[in-house]
């Protein structure tokens, strides 16, 4: 079902969200279990509007680094500041080690930019590899405009 979560996330760069969902929802369908599919199918409903429907897919998430990931921004966007902190506290506790991009993301998604290049700074460090797609992560539109984040692109080795 990864061939799914590949074909899905191309759609998400290119803000297909509709047919981002549809992907994720026939991953999810065939793997129910399967780590961060309903993460991605929350992302897609996310960059949708659809801040409840994503809320309920985040719920679902097995996966518990991908669930409060979800959790921490989708609270976040709904204006629910506890449950948005308790989720990003938990990701922090449990997941500094291997989950330093996710946390840099949902910094950036609450507007946290210093937390967010720290960690995208641990994550650089980690060889963490979500990097992979740092350049077209939609999290992090909100650093564009910061310096830092053409500094750090450089350090990647990607161009501006």
């Amino acid at each position: 079902m990864r061939s799914y979560t590949v074909v899905g996330r191309p759609y998400m760069v290119a803000g297909r969200f509709r047919e981002a969902e549809a992907v994720f929802r026939k991953a999810v369908e065939i793997s129910p279990d399967g780590v961060a599919f309903r993460l991605l199918l929350s992302m897609s409903l996310f960059e949708q509007g659809r801040l409840e429907e994503a809320l309920a897919e985040a719920q679902r998430e097995p996966a518990a680094w991908a669930r409060r990931f979800g959790l921490c921004i989708i609270h976040h966007a709904l204006g629910h500041a506890a449950e948005s902190e308790h989720a990003l506290a938990e990701l922090t506790r449990d997941g500094s080690d291997d989950s330093a991009y996710q946390i840099a993301q949902a910094h950036a998604i609450r507007g946290e930019t210093d937390a967010a290049f720290a960690w995208l700074d641990r994550a650089y460090a980690s060889r963490d590899a979500g990097l992979s797609v740092v350049k077209p992560a939609l999290r992090f539109r909100s650093l564009h405009g910061d310096p830092r984040w053409a500094a750090f692109l450089r350090k990647m080795g990607l161009p501006e």
